[in-house]
């Protein structure tokens, strides 16, 4: 009667009580006994009981079933495969760097002026940028079969890569086998090549860091090139003028007939004055003899003949030192034609100076920047396999597929407790 009286109240009773998460995992995974189970579950029929026991005991759990499938056999066979089957590859590192041969030009240094090598960052990506493209492995092609290097036949089938796969497939491959790394501030460029073969990782690195000297030689020898090409048109240019301008002089002193026309009128101003300083005695003397009262004289006569002649003398020297306006053979226009020809001249050879100096100038700081490839760390031939890690490589595969495990199945019990 009191056994009754409870069943009733259990089952009459607006709450249902709900399993914990805790509670069903363990159950799932270790299945309570008839004597336990028939305690707790008071309200179950004995025969009922028995069957659903028989049921799960008869059932492996599954959660026991994931885990062997998720985690225990993929870790097995990783196990399997790094201990017996996976090939050993070798490491070959080299350590270089890109520099500028530049002048120190701090003036407090006591080194000023001593040519020293500066670090280039900026150039030392441009090197790992261009290891980790398809340029360099067009360049390779012509020197070493460095696909032969990783589809040999004596690796193991997962390391290799499958001859018959194209350039971009093997470009992602290339990009797991050979690692950069530059240290921004020291620009340090670190390489490490991988392959099967100590030999053929040391053949591969020293290969690239070839290609990539040859690829630093190129851009300083363009940027030399690029600087130097614009400061020699300019000489060039003005060369040309100041060689027309020099034409331009001979041929004016070969038409005049003169070296320089300042000289010219020096001569003609130098007679001129001496022709005034005689006319200016004649007429001294004629004034002379006009107060004596002997205009008739002989010598009156003379002097006002020699008088005449020199003042036609003179107006001939001022006609050819002015001379009009229009007159291309006075010595002022000769002097204006010699002055234009002589200021193209100066100018033109002050603009080819300055231009030489300025192509001295480029080519020195052209070679102040010029690049450098310096290898401080060359690649040597590696004695022992350090890839892959057939210890730490199955642990950390362990540990993520447990997390994995463990991860999806608290979500799936949640889903179930969910809908109880």
């Amino acid at each position: 009667m009191t056994e009754t009286k409870i069943r009733g109240s259990e089952t009459d009773s607006p709450f249902r009580p709900r399993h914990s998460l805790i509670g069903r995992l363990s159950r799932q995974a270790f299945p309570m006994s008839k004597s336990s189970r028939s305690v707790v579950s008071i309200d179950v029929e004995p025969a009922q009981g028995e069957q659903a026991d028989a049921k799960t005991n008869s059932r492996m759990p599954f959660a026991f079933i994931s885990f062997i499938a998720v985690v225990i056999l993929p870790v097995v066979a990783s196990i399997f495969y790094f201990a017996f089957v996976a090939s050993d590859q070798y490491i070959a590192e080299a350590r270089f760097a890109v520099r500028s041969l530049a002048e120190d030009r701090n003036k407090d240094s006591l080194d000023s002026g001593v040519l020293s090598m500066n670090a280039m960052p900026q150039d030392g990506f441009i090197v790992t940028s261009f290891i980790q493209s398809s340029e360099i492995l067009e360049r390779l092609e012509k020197k070493i079969d460095y696909r032969q290097m990783f589809t040999r036949s004596d690796a193991d089938i997962l390391s290799r890569f499958n001859e018959v796969e194209s350039k971009e497939r093997f470009l992602k491959y290339w990009a797991n086998q050979v690692l950069t790394y530059v240290d921004g501030p020291s620009g340090i460029i670190t390489l490490k090549t991988r392959t099967f073969s100590p030999e053929d990782s040391k053949a591969l690195a020293s290969a690239i860091i070839e290609e990539s000297e040859t690829l630093i030689n190129e851009l300083s020898a363009r940027a030399q090139h690029d600087m130097i090409a614009r400061f020699e048109a300019e000489l060039q240019r003005t060369a040309e003028n100041y060689r027309s301008a020099l034409e331009a002089m001979k041929a004016f002193q070969n038409e005049s007939g003169l070296l320089t026309p300042e000289a010219r009128a020096t001569e003609a101003g130098t007679l001129l004055s001496a022709l005034l300083a005689q006319k200016l005695e004649l007429e001294t003397r004629l004034f002379v003899l006009r107060e004596s009262k002997v205009e008739s004289s002989p010598v009156r006569q003379q002097l006002l003949l020699a008088s005449q002649s020199i003042s036609e003398q003179i107006d001939k020297l001022r006609r050819e030192l002015a001379g009009d306006s229009g007159s291309a053979a006075s010595v002022a226009s000769v002097i204006q034609s010699f002055s234009r020809i002589e200021t193209d001249r100066r100018v033109a050879e002050s603009l080819y100076e300055a231009a030489r100096k300025n192509l001295e100038e480029a080519q020195a700081e052209a070679m102040r920047k010029s690049l450098y490839l310096v290898v401080f760390v060359p690649p040597t031939v590696p004695e022992e396999s350090l890839y892959p890690h057939r210890v730490s490589t199955p642990l950390l595969i362990l540990l993520a597929l447990t997390v994995l495990w463990s991860t999806g199945a608290l979500l799936w019990a949640s889903i179930e407790d969910h809908k109880l």
